[in-house]
């Protein structure tokens, strides 16, 4: 089949239907996971389970380091995770946007032919990166005002070529989590404040606290993966990317009471109460909730096509694990009045989770003798029903777009790979909240969650 510009003008084509049939429902912030951390698999979407010959490919799908053509190769890179979430209240119409939205996106990747059939690599990747801090004024800051989540991964592959048609592979290492979360909490604030509440002892106000924790640990991780070369053109892959989960030691902080209300959850206390205030935050404890955390699980299967020596498409299928997510409990506040924490919501990060389908479409085209290009499309599942969705941890259903260069210099491959991600925007009833001295309760008003993110990353390639 000779390749011509007219056919690569209609898959050009095809692609960019596909991300406007994609576009054209409201979408806006992405996934806590990423689909690569490297430019070459953030520039295929996330595609490359059965993208043989490409090192970078070999970090999702570890069988693949059986297809390489050279003995030693490595590639390193480094980037940014840009993530930006927005809620509108549907109450007074105010916009609220976070912040803490950039952090570095390293990564790095090595192979080693130890005999004819027999390869071990290296790779260095974040699977999990979430991050945003909503604002003061935030309604729905009982559930959730800060979140962080981030997984640094480092894995040592094995390759194994059972035939020329056949390879299996494995990775194991560790993955370094790290996790912040802060959420407010309201106390009633009495006249005495070393004693709990009563007839005799009446709350003059409420006193609003920001209770925060974090933690970090290593933790085991693994993945699995295998490909079977069905023809000279067409191949199949898969793989299975295993939980990461532990128990984190986590340490919490009281920030003491930043603001006072009324009784009935709303407009000024009675006079006075402020002067309560810090002695009862004096005579508070917080203790962090529990640590317990689990990050899902992922298999994926692609088949790939080499339609001549200059275009190469791949369409992977994926399936995320996302029932076995779990993130740490709230932290509590414990004062003469009794114990309190986010937990009244009836909500926060990794509530309601469950499991999904995504997919991802990838291109890539030799321009010139020096030169090649890469788009990719991707969905990926929703991991939280419209009632338990929120700004800080998301997890609406996401797509997004990608595209990247690479260029052959310095007797390498230099890459730039760019994401744009997009989830649907949701309107949600559980945010817009009020702590009264009665307790926790929705106002019903309608808050809507949106967002968007990109992903970018710059890296070389060398075999020796």
């Amino acid at each position: 089949m000779v390749w011509t510009v007219a056919r690569m003008g209609r898959v050009a084509c095809g692609l960019l239907a596909g991300l406007g049939a994609g576009l054209a429902t409201p979408l806006a912030a992405q996934a806590f996971w990423l689909p690569a951390s490297d430019p070459v698999g953030i520039a295929r979407g996330g595609a490359g389970v059965a993208f043989g010959q490409s090192l970078e490919a070999a970090a999702l799908n570890p069988a693949l380091l059986a297809t390489l053509r050279e003995d030693r190769s490595a590639y390193l890179s480094a980037g940014m995770d840009m993530q930006s979430s927005q809620a509108t209240l549907g109450s007074n119409s105010e916009v609220l946007f976070s912040s803490d939205r950039n952090r570095i996106l390293p990564a790095l990747g090595a192979a080693w032919k130890l005999r004819p059939d027999f390869w071990l690599g290296l790779k260095a990747d974040n699977p999990f990166m979430r991050h945003a801090t909503m604002p003061a004024q935030y309604s729905g800051r009982f559930e959730s005002q800060s979140f962080g989540l981030d997984a640094r991964r480092l894995e040592l592959q094995a390759a194994w070529a059972a035939s020329p048609n056949w390879s299996f592979g494995a990775s194991l290492g560790m993955t370094h989590v790290t996790y912040e979360m802060e959420n407010s909490v309201r106390v009633p604030v009495p006249q005495n404040p070393d004693a709990p509440v009563s007839a005799g002892n009446p709350a003059l106000g409420m006193g609003e606290m920001s209770l925060a924790q974090s933690g970090k640990k290593l933790v085991p991780s693994y993945s699995l993966g295998f490909r079977y070369a069905i023809n000279p053109r067409w191949t199949l892959g898969g793989s299975y990317q295993g939980a990461i989960s532990g128990t984190l030691p986590l340490a919490a902080t009281n920030g003491g009471i930043n603001a006072y209300t009324g009784i009935n959850g709303y407009g000024a206390p009675e006079i006075g109460t402020s002067a309560y205030g810090p002695a009862l935050a004096a005579a508070t404890s917080v203790r962090a909730g529990d640590g317990g955390f689990s990050l899902p699980g992922k298999l994926q299967v692609g088949i790939r096509q080499r339609v001549n020596q200059a275009f190469t498409w791949e369409a992977d299928l994926r399936y995320v694990l996302g029932a076995s997510t779990r993130l740490p409990g709230y932290p509590t506040l414990t004062g003469p009045s009794g114990v309190t924490s986010g937990a009244a919501t009836g909500g926060g990060p990794g509530s309601q989770v469950h499991g999904g389908t995504g997919a991802s479409l990838a291109g890539e085209v030799l321009l010139t003798k020096r030169l090649t290009g890469r788009l990719g499309l991707s969905t990926d599942p929703g991991l939280r029903n419209d009632p338990y969705l929120e700004p800080t941890f998301g997890g609406a259903r996401s797509a997004a777009f990608s595209a990247g260069l690479g260029w052959r210099v310095f007797g390498g491959e230099a890459s730039f790979g760019w994401q744009v991600r997009q989830s649907q925007d949701r309107d949600v009833t559980n945010l817009d909240g009020l702590w009264k001295l009665a307790g926790y309760t929705t106002t019903g008003a309608t808050t809507r969650v949106e967002g968007m993110g990109h992903l970018w990353s710059l890296g070389f390639k060398k075999a020796f």
